[in-house]
């Protein structure tokens, strides 16, 4: 942790997260301390700042950052501040980057790998689900890093999806990495930790709101080179993202969706205002020439789950198996569908996920992975 971070928490807890006046002070000043020390006189001087900012910065201590700094030492979240060498360039180039990043795990290095975001409605059919998880593999597969929100849905296909594909993908949080958000998806959270980042402009106990979640949407789209829309409605959030990615300069792409599905007026919308439509990855990776793509011409795409062969499972198991799809299927189908009762179906539901050969998703569905 650099010296700067002290100065960059003071600077975000003082003027909030999604100011840009830390960035025109980091233009203007060669250090932060510098700033810090030339009091009220010199922060009027500056011409950055309004009398509102300055009487903000005027009453926060130094100590609340030094306090913030203690507590991500207690939880083991690194600090990155705006100036430092490891900050993420493409994000420091956005008009409002955060002056300081939390993180868990390790940051991947976006200047040298293609970064794709993928974003779409939390409600996501079947048929999303399965394009954010393909799309997602296929592209960490090749290389890329998988940035997303860490939401049900969507997102969160498209982290499995890379992690299933032994790819990198971010997760950008809209709350402090420790704040309790979104319990079910936990375990993901902390899987994403141990092979990428998780990444927040918020402290540590920052709880979420409604603001906190457009607000580190600049951030997904800030460290990608485009942003791929899955599925969305017509007042989606999504479309904040691609708003902000064509503001920030990043490609658009949109997956072509069901015409009659309220899920894909949104992408379809996009798609008739000039993104990028996507059928394949390689719809993708194609407009991106200056990174290396490690493809493998023969198997370029994370395959769709099929059923294994010769499984070391119970009989009750087997038929359990054979009841389970690709796309997610509801308990009362497979018992339906395997002939046995509740309580044998439970029991092989969970020797078959101890196996690894299906995967459980919200609302007692169940899927062959």
């Amino acid at each position: 942790m650099t010296e700067s971070a002290l100065y960059d928490i003071w600077l975000s807890l003082a003027l909030g997260y999604t100011s840009p006046k830390p960035k025109a002070i980091h233009a203007l000043y060669h250090s932060l301390k510098e700033f810090y020390d030339g009091g009220e006189s010199e922060w009027r001087l500056s011409g950055v700042l309004t009398q509102k900012d300055v009487a903000a910065l005027s009453t926060t201590p130094l100590s609340k950052a030094q306090d913030v700094i203690n507590r991500c030492e207690s939880l083991g979240i690194s600090v990155i501040a705006l100036g430092d060498a490891d900050y993420p360039e493409k994000l420091s180039e956005i008009y409002d980057p955060p002056a300081v990043l939390y993180v868990k795990g390790n940051l991947p290095d976006f200047s040298t790998r293609l970064t794709i975001a993928m974003v779409g409605t939390r409600k996501a059919t079947v048929y999303g689900k399965m394009a954010s998880h393909l799309i997602a593999g296929s592209l960490a597969k090749v290389g890329a890093i998988i940035v997303s929100g860490g939401a049900v849905g969507i997102d969160s296909l498209s982290h499995i999806g890379a992690m299933e594909a032994g790819g990198t993908t971010v997760c950008v949080l809209g709350c402090g990495i420790n704040y309790p958000y979104l319990q079910e998806n936990k375990k993901m959270r902390d899987e994403i930790a141990a092979t990428g980042a998780l990444i927040s402009a918020y402290p540590p106990d920052y709880p979420s709101g409604k603001h906190t979640f457009p607000e580190r949407n600049r951030i997904i789209s800030g460290l990608s080179d485009g942003v791929v829309v899955i599925e969305a409605g017509v007042k989606s959030g999504s479309l904040i993202t691609a708003r902000l990615a064509m503001e920030q300069g990043r490609d658009v792409f949109a997956v072509m969706g069901n015409i009659t599905s309220p899920y894909s007026q949104g992408t379809n919308a996009l798609i008739k205002d000039g993104a990028v439509p996507v059928t394949d990855y390689t719809d993708i990776t194609s407009y991106y020439p200056q990174f290396s793509i490690v493809a493998d011409p023969d198997d370029p795409v994370i395959p769709i789950p099929v059923h294994k062969k010769d499984i070391g499972v119970s009989e009750h198991a087997k038929k359990v198996y054979e009841a389970v799809t690709a796309e997610p299927i509801h308990i009362d189908m497979i018992t339906a569908a395997s002939g046995l009762p509740v309580n044998r179906v439970l029991q092989a539901i969970t020797e078959l996920e101890l196996e690894g050969l299906i995967a459980s998703e919200r609302g007692r569905m169940y899927r062959l992975i």
